[in-house]
């Protein structure tokens, strides 16, 4: 008589298949609660988000869930064999493992995402997010519709901490073959009504699908092409001051002065810490208000110089560092210019400034646009769809200018952002 021969198992590989299905068991059970978004943030909060921005990002987060849940099923088959044929049981075992590494890597997705959306915890706060999105999409549309490439949707979320951050469009993201269908840009509570942040972090999404900063980077070079001490130290902040190029373009003067009251602590405002891709705060301030200098001429970015410096003198940075930092105040008229003028490669070699004109912007600008909409300018849905942006520039630039009343315009931006709009 023929035939294939049978080896049995021995009891503890049937005991270690055995534990393989209720491992299998328990990681699908829990995988199996990712189907319902509502497990991740309220209903509430998800219809507060765009449906373009909501019905993309949940599609995406739906196919890596189920890409999950087939690979817990291989798993759980696998498991099942292996108790039937010892030979199974080495390839059961690896394929629980990669299932609950990747279960791991889904759920912290998710917990992003659903910690994002659910971050619109009151119905103010729904509204201000739901504005903050519009107005992140709206700053990038004239230059990457220039660019002929399509604008991404925008999540914002607020959250604690002193600067804001954002997860790019297009990254891939924790759990493998998921790629971030929007910008997730986080918003920090005490710049909420002072969003200029916003914009710089727009200017990562926009430089990346541009192509900017390489071309940044070379003007930099050029620019300190006699210092190579320099060079070392300004071409790795590239990307940086290319999203603070962004922010001054779109905001002006209230990017700089909102800026420094983020990089302002005492304790860092000169260090240089070792590969930290942001300028030290001391310089980045400076050239701010030497870009506002090159478009602008003179105003009160030259008080608030002549006041940080007044406040943190050079020579309290480290002495190594201080050298490099006066040295760099020297050439900021030159840096300001190499950054303001880099070429955009998908802009057909123009600069950011030729779609983004930063005189818009100017003082007297938004002093105008102040005098012809009038009181309505605050409260007309016609002139916060047109003008968004400069609203929130001039609201930050008389804040900034008259610290008397800063506290009556930090009043009119936050009732502005959180006020249904009349038409």
């Amino acid at each position: 008589m023929t035939g294939s021969l049978v080896v049995a198992a021995d009891p503890t590989q049937r005991l270690r298949a055995a534990d393989l299905q209720r491992q299998t068991a328990h990681w699908l059970a829990a995988a199996t609660t990712f189907l319902d978004a509502e497990e991740f943030a309220t209903a509430e909060a998800w219809r507060s988000v765009e449906s373009q921005t909501g019905l993309g990002l949940r599609r995406q987060l739906h196919e890596a869930v189920q890409d999950l849940l087939r690979l817990g099923r291989t798993a759980r088959e696998l498991a099942g064999r292996a108790e039937r044929d010892p030979a199974a049981l080495a390839t059961a075992a690896r394929a629980v493992q990669l299932f609950r590494r990747r279960f791991t890597q889904v759920e912290t997705t998710l917990e992003f995402f659903g910690d994002a959306v659910n971050s619109r915890t009151s119905e103010t706060l729904r509204i201000v997010l739901r504005r903050l999105d519009q107005l992140a999409v709206a700053s990038m549309a004239p230059v990457l519709t220039a660019a002929g490439i399509p604008v991404p949707p925008v999540l914002t979320y607020v959250d604690k901490g002193m600067g804001a951050s954002i997860l790019r469009a297009g990254i891939r993201l924790w759990n493998p073959g998921t790629v971030n269908p929007v910008a997730a840009v986080k918003v920090v509570r005490h710049n909420l009504y002072r969003p200029t942040s916003l914009f710089h972090e727009t200017g990562h999404q926009v430089a990346h699908l541009t192509g900017w900063v390489p071309s940044l980077r070379t003007r930099l070079v050029r620019a300190l092409a006699d210092d190579v001490h320099l060079q070392r130290m300004w071409l790795p902040w590239a990307s940086e001051i290319a999203a603070d190029v962004y922010a001054f373009l779109l905001t002006g003067y209230a990017s700089v002065a909102a800026l420094y009251d983020v990089v302002g602590d005492d304790r860092t405002i000169m260090r240089w810490p070792p590969g930290d891709p942001h300028p030290v705060g001391w310089l980045r301030t400076r050239l701010g208000c030497a870009f506002c200098r090159a478009v602008f001429g003179a105003g009160p970015w030259d008080d608030l110089e002549r006041a940080m410096m007044a406040a943190h003198p050079v020579d309290r940075a480290e002495p190594t560092t201080a050298g490099l930092l006066a040295r760099s105040v020297e050439r900021l008229p030159q840096l300001a210019h190499a950054c303001l003028s880099a070429p955009v490669p998908l802009l057909a070699g123009r600069p950011m400034a030729a779609v983004l004109d930063p005189r818009r912007v100017a003082p007297e600008a938004l002093g105008e646009l102040e005098r012809t909409a009038g009181p309505a300018l605050w409260r007309s849905a016609y002139w916060r769809g047109a003008e968004g942006i400069r609203m929130i520039a001039l609201g930050g630039l008389r804040e900034a200018e008259d610290p008397a009343r800063s506290t009556e315009w930090i009043d009119r931006a936050r009732t502005w952002m959180t006020t249904v709009a009349a038409a």
